[in-house]
C-alpha cells in the first residue's frame, strides 16, 4: 500500500510538474511576435483549440484544466501582440486582462490630396470603415470642422490603431495634430510675411511640397513664392493647374490647360490659390514660414529633381531652353 500510495504522490508530482513547466514554457519564438484576433463571443474553449492551432498552446488539454480552476476569469475581444518570449501563461494573462494589443499603422504621405489619403484609408486593414458612404463635406461634419475644406488639413505622419476602431478616429487625429503643429510653427514665423493668417500659410506650404523634390530647395522655393506675392505677380505654379484638373490631368500639361479657368489656375488668377492643394510635410511648413531671402521671381525643373533659380525673366527663358 505504502509503494503504490508513493507511486500515485510520485505520478501526481510528476503531472503536477509538467503541466507548470507547458505552461511556463516559450511558445512564441519569432521577432516580430505572434498576431492574434480574439474575435466578439469567442468561448474559451474556441480561443484555447484556436491557439493550439497556431502552435502557441502546445498542449491544449492541460491548458483547459489550468483555465477550469480559474473560473472566473473572461476573455476580452481585440487583436493583440504576443511578443516574443511570450508563455501560455502570459498569453491568457493578456487575453483575459486585455493588454498588449496589437497596433496597425497608417501613414499619411507628404504631398497627397484627400483624395489619396482617403483610397489609401479605405484599403487600410482593421479600420470600421465609416467615411465610405459620406462626401468630403460630411467627413469635415463629422470631424466637427464643417467650415473647413479637407484639403492640406491632415498631418503627414504614421498614426496607429487597434482593430475595429472607426476611420475617422484617424483622421481626427492627424486633423488636431495638423492645428498643433501649423499652429505652434505660426507663433514662430518670421516677421512680414505675405500671408494674412495660418490658413495662407498651409497652401503656400502645400505649393512648395509639390514643387520641392529636395529638402534644400524647400526655403529657397518659398522665397520665390514669397518675392511673386509681394510685388502682385502670378504665382504660374504648375501643381495647382494640375489640382484644378482633377481626374483629367493625363500626365502632361498642354497649353489649353494654362488657359482653362478654374479656381486653382495660377496662371490666370493672382495670390494663392483658394485651399491648399496637397498635405503639405512639417519641412514645408517651416520653409513657408521661414522663406530664404533671395532676389529669385523664378525657377524651372532641371529633371533631376533640382531646379535653375533666376531672378529675371531673360535669365528664366534661357535656363528653360538650356533645360528643354
Amino acid at each position: 500500500m505504502k509503494k503504490a500510495f508513493a507511486i500515485i504522490i510520485f505520478s501526481l508530482c510528476a503531472f503536477i510538474g509538467i503541466w507548470f513547466y507547458s505552461l511556463g514554457t516559450t511558445v512564441v519564438t519569432q521577432a516580430k511576435g505572434v498576431v492574434y484576433y480574439l474575435r466578439p463571443g469567442t468561448s474559451k474553449a474556441t480561443a484555447i483549440a484556436d491557439l493550439s492551432r497556431q502552435g502557441v498552446i502546445p498542449y491544449p488539454a492541460l491548458f483547459t484544466l489550468y483555465t477550469e480552476l480559474n473560473p472566473h476569469t473572461y476573455l476580452k475581444t481585440g487583436e493583440y501582440l504576443f511578443p516574443k518570449g511570450s508563455t501560455p501563461f502570459s498569453i491568457w494573462s493578456q487575453l483575459t486582462n486585455g493588454t498588449g494589443h496589437f497596433y496597425h499603422p497608417f501613414t499619411i504621405i507628404p504631398g497627397w490630396s484627400f483624395t489619396q489619403l482617403r483610397q489609401a484609408l479605405s484599403q487600410a486593414d482593421g479600420l470600421r470603415h465609416l467615411t465610405a458612404q459620406k462626401n468630403d463635406q460630411q467627413i469635415m461634419q463629422s470631424l466637427g470642422a464643417v467650415n473647413l475644406a479637407p484639403e492640406g488639413e491632415f498631418f503627414p505622419e504614421t498614426y496607429f490603431y487597434t482593430r475595429g476602431v472607426p476611420d475617422l478616429i484617424v483622421l481626427k487625429h492627424a486633423l488636431d495634430f495638423m492645428q498643433k503643429k501649423l499652429n505652434e510653427a505660426w507663433q514662430q514665423r518670421a516677421p512680414d510675411l505675405p500671408y494674412r493668417n495660418e490658413y495662407e500659410a498651409l497652401i503656400a506650404a502645400s505649393l512648395i511640397e509639390k514643387e520641392a523634390h529636395l529638402d534644400i530647395e524647400r526655403p529657397i522655393i518659398a522665397g520665390v513664392l514669397v518675392n511673386r506675392l509681394r510685388k502682385g505677380m502670378l504665382l504660374q505654379c504648375d501643381p495647382t493647374v494640375i489640382y484644378g484638373m482633377g481626374s483629367r490631368y493625363d500626365g502632361k500639361i498642354h497649353k489649353a490647360n494654362l488657359l482653362e479657368n478654374t479656381p486653382y489656375n495660377t496662371y490666370l488668377h493672382k495670390g494663392l490659390p483658394p485651399t491648399p492643394i496637397a498635405m503639405p510635410s512639417m519641412a514645408s511648413i517651416t520653409a513657408a514660414l521661414h522663406p530664404q531671402q533671395n532676389d529669385y521671381y523664378y525657377f524651372v525643373a532641371k529633371g533631376d529633381g533640382s531646379h535653375q533659380f533666376s531672378k529675371t525673366l531673360k535669365e528664366h527663358n534661357a535656363a528653360v531652353k538650356a533645360v528643354r
